[in-house]
């Protein structure tokens, strides 16, 4: 019996890491590549990405990627998984240029096949027909997707809400998504990162009464820090800054990249004479200039960062200047984004932040979008994708509870991993395959293995520890003391003789050995650093990194 096979790499149970494989028969389509913000942040890692290691099983099957928009927990991972499957990629006007720029970083760029697609275009891909359903969001040229394939019709969302009145295009196409809802949706998989939020997902025009209330008003400079994707609130900033006579200047790489590419592509219309440059807004009077920053996020290298701790290019941010912070708080940025508003309330700066004032809404579906969604596709099965668990429950219990046809037994849960399974007799999990996830440096942006990330672990919590032992080369003898030295372990007191008791224990463990068993150098320094290893935890309790070396003189 022919059967569809649904497998996510990442995104489900957490956020970010978005990745799907969508597998028929001998043919797969990867929806997204993604990549999220891990909990290993100190210890080196920037990003983390799926593992994507596991599509080599089915590397002869697969046959496209395929985005959805370019957040970049759909995007991100982008050069890695080319890197491993060159497929040709399929995406919008806007999303691709996105990945143009990432690809070029990589010195991938003509390495990959790039298909650009529009609104209600449909691509054939081997027995997949794709069409690409525009969808609203907070970012632009943002698409849901229909994939008909031999045995029913799968809906994949993407992240979405239905927004009546976008700033920029046009709302979700209904129309489209009805038209299959008709036909008959064997599966919809469905975002739920708002699935705990009741009514409707405001507007992004809803923003627009706040922001024209704080530049009529503010006298002083504004620096207004949003995510450097979210091309509806800089249009409305723009629009806003003309509406007031104020002039708008654009600081960091990420913000002026986003607003050149969606220029180029008429979704953004700049006001004449609105944009300045540095330069040109110093000699502004501080009622005449906003400042339009990246790092809402309080990332270390970002421009608000820099400007709450020390200065940017000779800016400053002082007394009488306000900063809106125009965007939600990514789950684990809490710490760092109070740490900078701490900074900033120190220089004497007025912040507005969404709890305060409208100046941020969601791009995703709450419980209402999700009925207009639900209703319209009207699918045999709803599976719940992109957000935490507790998410993706709610999402399952909102449907059951509110949206007549819904039970137990066509709303299915999954996890990354899962691989599930839907033909015409229904639907079930058949079996998990333990993914996990790969690091990437954010010095180099080179991928570094987990076990890395566990030994930068244990050397934080539990420091490190240096033996070298020196042996002559004829008689396998200890030919002088054994030196250790410890970094960051706690408990140590080199005062009460600990250090002269580790010497005698390691002496007393090569005593014993055979001039045989010493000629092993690779048995020698892991017999000894075990028994290193034992004697530091009997004395002081504590495991830390030990690191052997032998030297034969």
């Amino acid at each position: 019996m022919s059967k569809i096979e649904i497998i996510p790499l990442g995104g489900i149970g957490e956020f970010g890491m978005n990745s799907m494989g969508i597998r028929y028969e001998d043919e797969m389509i990867v929806v997204d590549a993604g990549m999220g913000f891990p909990e290993e942040t100190p210890y080196g890692v920037d990003i983390s990405i799926p593992n994507f290691d596991f599509l080599e099983e089915y590397r002869d099957d697969l046959t496209a990627l395929i985005l959805t928009h370019g957040h970049e927990d759909h995007i991100g991972a982008l050069p890695y998984f080319l890197r491993k499957f060159n497929l040709p990629v399929y995406a919008s006007r806007f999303t691709l240029g996105l990945a143009e720029k990432k690809l070029d970083e990589h010195k991938m760029l003509d390495e990959v096949l790039l298909h650009r697609v529009h609104p209600n275009d449909v691509a054939e891909v081997g027995n997949f027909r794709i069409e690409f359903i525009h969808a609203s969001h907070s970012l632009v040229d943002c698409f849901s997707l229909a994939i008909k394939t031999p045995i029913g019709t799968i809906i994949h969302t993407g992240d979405y809400k239905i927004d009546d009145s976008p700033v920029i295009g046009k709302p979700y196409d209904l129309k489209t998504l009805k038209k299959y809802g008709d036909e008959g949706v064997l599966a919809l998989l469905g975002d739920s990162t708002n699935a705990t939020v009741e009514g409707r997902t405001p507007s992004e025009t809803a923003v627009i009464p706040a922001f024209e209330e704080i530049f009529e008003n503010t006298t002083g400079r504004i620096f207004v820090s949003t995510f450097a994707s979210s091309i509806h609130r800089l249009q409305i900033v723009f629009d806003v800054a003309e509406q007031f006579g104020k002039k708008v200047c654009i600081l960091g790489r990420s913000m002026q990249k986003n607003i050149e590419i969606a220029s180029e592509f008429s979704l953004l219309s700049i006001p004449e004479d609105v944009l300045v440059g540095m330069g040109e807004s110093r000699s502004l009077n501080d009622d005449e200039i906003v400042y339009l920053v990246t790092g809402s996020q309080a990332e270390s290298r970002a421009v608000l960062w820099n400007l709450a701790t020390s200065g940017y290019k000779g800016l400053e941010v002082g007394k009488g200047d306000t900063v809106v912070l125009s965007a939600r708080i990514i789950p684990g940025n809490e710490k760092a984004i109070s740490r900078m508003i701490g900074h900033l309330y120190k220089r004497g700066a007025n912040i507005i932040e969404e709890k305060r004032r409208l100046i941020h809404v969601s791009g995703h579906a709450s419980q209402e979008d999700i009925r207009i969604m639900v209703e319209t596709a009207r699918p045999k099965f709803l599976v719940p994708i992109h957000g935490e668990y507790r998410m993706l429950f709610r999402h399952k219990e909102f449907a059951k509870n509110h949206i007549d046809g819904y039970t137990d037994d066509n709303v299915i849960l999954i996890e990354n991993g899962d691989l599930l399974e839907i033909d015409e007799t229904g639907a079930r999990v058949v079996e998990n395959h333990q993914l996990g996830r790969t690091f990437i440096d954010e010095e180099s942006l080179s991928e570094i293995e987990y076990e890395t990330i566990r030994e930068r672990k244990k050397l934080a919590y539990g420091g490190a520890v240096s033996l070298v032992v020196t042996i002559d080369k004829a008689s396998k003898r200890l030919t002088a003391e054994p030196s250790i030295s410890f970094q960051g372990v706690a408990g140590v007191d080199l005062g009460n003789g600990l250090l002269d008791d580790a010497r005698e224990a390691i002496k007393a463990a090569v005593s014993v050995m055979s001039p045989h068993e010493m000629a092993d150098v690779s048995w020698l320094q892991e017999t000894l650093r075990i028994h290193l290893k034992r004697f530091i935890q009997k004395e002081i309790g504590t495991k830390p990194v030990i690191v052997t070396t032998i030297v034969e003189v």
